[in-house]
């Protein structure tokens, strides 16, 4: 159960907590920080999905490069291992989906590490890297964890 469950939880973090931070100062309303979340790089890609529009380009074509992809990639695999965590509660196909759970978990951990790294070279730096990177992080090597523990076996 905790395989279905932690992809989720790292999908709504990717989607909902705010992963940077960007100061904004001079604007005619003042000054103050603007948060990006993963649903800015990524909402219209997922939209386009949610409508069976199955494309990278266009409309439908991440925002922020390289990074929205990275993201996107780690929502993706985090929904197929989701999906097919409930699928693994059969006992014959559970250690096809601990392996795609802990697939689901290095690719979340490479895309907010890449993220992170390619932030820390704006103008705010690391503290500009909010916490919803981190939960994500976090998030994701406790999918690993559960990946490998189901490789081993266990439920």
């Amino acid at each position: 159960m905790i395989r279905i469950l932690l992809p989720i939880a790292v999908i709504a973090a990717l989607l909902f907590a705010p992963i940077f931070g960007d100061e904004v100062s001079g604007s005619d309303i003042g000054s103050g920080v603007v948060t990006l979340t993963g649903h800015d790089y990524v909402g219209n890609t997922i939209d386009c999905w949610l409508n069976r529009n199955f494309s990278l380009d266009g409309d439908c074509k991440p925002e922020g490069g390289l990074k929205g992809k990275a993201i996107f990639a780690a929502i993706f695999v985090s929904a197929v291992a989701a999906v097919l965590g409930v699928i693994g509660l059969l006992p014959v196909i559970g250690r096809l989906t601990s392996f795609i759970t802990m697939l689901a978990g290095i690719v979340v951990i490479a895309a907010i590490g890449f993220y992170a790294l390619t932030q820390m070279g704006s103008d705010e730096g690391l503290e500009g890297v909010k916490w919803g990177s981190y939960l994500a992080g976090g998030g994701g090597l406790l999918t690993l964890i559960s990946g490998l523990a189901g490789m081993r076996g266990q439920r």
